[in-house]
């Protein structure tokens, strides 16, 4: 069984910039995160170009790093659930250390 988080970041206008999102299985794996951003474009230049939507790099990091908390969060309760020692989550690769994952 899995658990899927997305999210979706928007300007203020309400256009979509960015969509986070990450599959979790319980697996005490630490969760890959996926940045997606968007291409649509907001508008268009008198000339025809079109106007892409602009992104904070401050913001974006902040926005990921917050994610990732909360996909931690609930890769832990899945882990733990499945019988799995939930501080596997946090170190890249531990849950492939079989003495670690009984």
């Amino acid at each position: 069984m899995h658990t899927t988080l997305n999210q979706d970041f928007k300007d203020t206008n309400g256009n979509v910039l960015y969509t986070l999102s990450t599959v979790l299985n319980g697996d005490g794996k630490t969760p890959v995160v996926q940045t997606v951003g968007s291409t649509a474009p907001v508008g268009f230049n008198d000339d025809g170009s079109p106007i892409m939507p602009q992104v904070d790099e401050e913001k974006l990091l902040a926005d990921q790093q917050s994610f990732m908390s909360r996909a931690i969060t609930v890769q832990k309760v899945l882990s733990q659930s499945n019988g799995i020692d939930p501080s596997l989550v946090n170190m890249i690769g531990a849950e492939n250390d079989s003495k670690n994952n009984t």
